[in-house]
């Protein structure tokens, strides 16, 4: 309730298991909104070039992750062709396309442990080694067997690698740069798309394997040379090696560092005494605290919607979906480029778009018209007459999906789980959220070959589309606007009265978390 000075004391309910951290809140001094952010000197280009080579590097594991994802898209067509040296059927196909999904959560789930316990950067490394394993394999196939082998590592490398990229990613940048850099792996992960449909339009699937393997070992080699991330150090009470980290990444002023370490020490201090103060148990994992557990809601539903809208189907098999939307009209690489370029373009754009714009406006106008555009699509193959006079107006359609898709759908995933899991559960709940993606995508993936005999091209897409409104409307119900947020600040959000945006995003509740920052009101806890 409110106190003689207007300002809201923290209440907590008494009982002897919370008498020690109820004490310890109170005579913690608020740090407000303006304290909390950190002061930022203006940009260096050592900071730039420091914070740029560190994403770079980062950047080229998500864009071999967009390799492995996009691999089967054109393997599969040389696969089931007649002079094929390896003959696969529409079954086999299914598998050889969805079992690097089904892999990728156990990489996924062991990412989180791993991240917290080596740090990210270290867990980028171990990722290397399943990679080019898995290449490897492919390379020297002779058997579906040992093509399945082969995918079936990349899969566990991709979910070794997908959390801790974005993680280590979202740590180095600084939060006018945080943007820019979060939303970059969604381009890199395209251009490994686009390469990888090069390559195979060119040269035989055991060729591209080889040179598949080139970018993970030259990523190896840079990471040895780069720190380990800042925040992690921190945590790991490593401080000196922490300063020098950050002090690099500042491009050398070790006072912005210095002040940096300090806010990111009071936050986790808060965090802690809040964590114990609404929990009956010190031993309890963070990821079962209200904000993580919402923030983990928020982004797992509507990355189902996600995946069930057909982004990732149409990396996968993108010249099957879309000859069948455009009546086979086009060539395998035709198709395949075309679609892979448009993504780079759009996800890339979007990067710079991200540091003007929100990424609620971005993720729901996204939503809006590739749903509109596949709405149609299912609507002319259903309905269309035949003739050849508009044979132009699939492809059309299928390019406008993707364009719409690209620069808010597709690489909205990335920003969520850099930006609304807090550090001290980042590691954990990033871990859980990628390997519930790549479950659903598992499912999606082994299943298309039968729901296009099922629903046919009209009624797949007339699925995209449902599932790809569905999704908006959940993202304008309940996605929170991070763009110029710090990361606590998206955390109170997900501390608030409700789970609805409009609710937590009320005038009169910004202004009692600008006042109140980082602390919360105990009562609200369940």
């Amino acid at each position: 309730m409110p106190s003689h000075n207007g300002r809201n004391e923290l209440e907590v309910e008494s009982g002897p298991e919370n008498d020690e951290s109820t004490e310890a809140l109170q005579n913690e001094p608020n740090i407000s909104n303006e304290q909390n952010r950190t002061k930022y000197s203006k940009y260096s280009y050592k900071a730039i070039l420091a914070q740029g080579l560190m994403a770079t590097v980062a950047l080229m594991i998500t864009a071999t992750n967009g390799m492995t994802a996009g691999y089967p898209a054109l393997l599969l067509p040389q696969l089931q062709s007649e002079n094929s040296t390896l003959l696969t059927t529409e079954e086999e196909g299914s598998w050889i396309a969805s079992i690097h999904s089904i892999m990728t959560p156990i990489g996924s789930l062991m990412s989180g442990p791993i991240m917290e316990r080596i740090g990210r950067r270290s867990s980028l490394l171990i990722s290397i080694i399943p990679r080019v394993l898995g290449w490897l394999c492919i390379s020297l196939a002779n058997s579906h067997l040992t093509l399945l082998a082969g995918r079936s590592l990349t899969g566990i490398a991709t979910g070794l690698s997908a959390a801790p990229a974005l993680v280590l990613l979202a740590e180095i940048a600084e939060p006018r740069l945080r943007g820019l850099l979060v939303g970059a792996p969604s381009t890199s992960f395209s251009l490994g798309i686009l390469l990888i449909y090069a390559l195979s339009s060119v040269l035989p699937w055991k060729t591209v394997a080889v040179v598949a393997m080139i970018i993970p070992l030259l990523a190896l080699i840079l990471f040895f040379l780069l720190p380990e991330s800042p925040l992690w150090l921190a945590k790991m009470n490593r401080k000196e090696e922490a300063l020098k980290a950050l002090t690099w990444l500042r491009g050398g002023s070790e006072e912005q560092a210095r002040h940096e370490l300090e806010v990111m020490n009071e936050q986790q201090q808060h965090n802690q005494l809040i964590d114990e103060a609404n929990s009956s148990s010190k031993n309890r994992s963070p990821l079962l605290s209200r904000p993580i557990l919402r923030a983990l809601m928020v982004v797992n539903v509507f990355n189902f919607f996600q995946v069930m809208a057909g982004t990732f189907t149409i990396i996968s098999y993108a010249v099957n979906v879309l000859q069948q939307a455009t009546g086979g009209t086009a060539t395998d690489t035709e198709i395949a480029v075309v679609t892979a370029l448009t993504r780079v373009l759009l996800t890339a754009v979007a990067c710079f778009m991200l540091l003007r714009i929100g990424r609620r406006p971005m993720t729901i106008s996204s939503g809006l018209g590739s749903g509109a555009a596949a709405l149609l699509l299912s609507a002319w193959l259903l309905w269309a007459p035949e003739t050849t006079m508009f044979s132009w107006v699939p492809p059309t359609l299928v390019i406008t999906f993707v364009i719409f898709n690209s620069y808010g759908f597709f690489m909205i995933q990335g920003l969520m789980i850099g930006e609304m899991f807090p550090a001290r559960a980042r590691g954990p709940a990033s871990g859980v959220t990628c390997a519930t993606i790549n479950t659903t995508l598992f499912f999606s993936t082994k299943l298309y070959p039968k729901m296009t005999h099922a629903f046919k091209p009209s009624g797949l897409f007339l699925f995209f589309g449902l599932m790809t409104l569905a999704g908006t409307l959940f993202a304008h119900l309940f996605m929170p606007e991070t763009k110029g947020k710090t990361l606590a600040e998206v955390e109170e959000h997900f501390s608030g009265p409700s789970l609805f945006w409009g609710r937590n995003n009320s005038p009169e509740r910004r202004q009692n978390i600008t006042e109140n920052m980082p602390v919360r009101n105990a009562q609200n806890t369940n």
